[in-house]
């Protein structure tokens, strides 16, 4: 017999994944319709172009770590709010903070929102100063 499982654990679950970086146990979450929004830089259709997504991104870094804070649950959504710290595999430190928004449907989360600055990430990434000026 299914055991019901609660969005929010749900959606720990993938966080879990994505902190160990364990594809096959990600997949497991993901629902086969997937749809997934990348602010500012897309949508990702399907379980297989999700994980290629968090497979390149996540190589970059040798280390790093998604810290949920917060979670905030409606019927079948939840939104998280997170801290990330991490270093590139060129030693260079990473830390940002996001938003991502889930919807579950048949236990697996069918549709994801990430919102996160990817310009300052992107600065951090290269090595570049923060811009002080307005």
């Amino acid at each position: 017999m299914d055991v019901p499982t609660s969005p929010q654990t749900i959606v720990q679950h993938y966080f879990e994944s994505i902190n160990s970086r364990d594809w096959p146990a990600l997949r497991e979450v993901l629902h086969p319709h997937l749809s997934m929004q990348v602010v500012g830089r897309g949508r990702i259709d399907g379980v297989e172009a999700a994980l290629a997504y968090f497979e390149t991104l996540l190589a970059g870094f040798a280390e790093g770590t998604d810290r949920p804070t917060r979670f905030l649950v409606s019927g079948s959504s939840v939104v998280v709010e997170i801290d990330f710290d991490g270093r590139t595999v060129g030693g260079r430190p990473v830390a940002f903070s996001a938003v991502d928004v889930f919807d579950i449907s048949d236990g697996k989360i069918k549709s994801l929102s990430v919102w996160y600055d990817s310009l300052d990430v992107a600065r951090q990434v290269k090595g570049r100063q923060k811009r002080t000026e307005p």
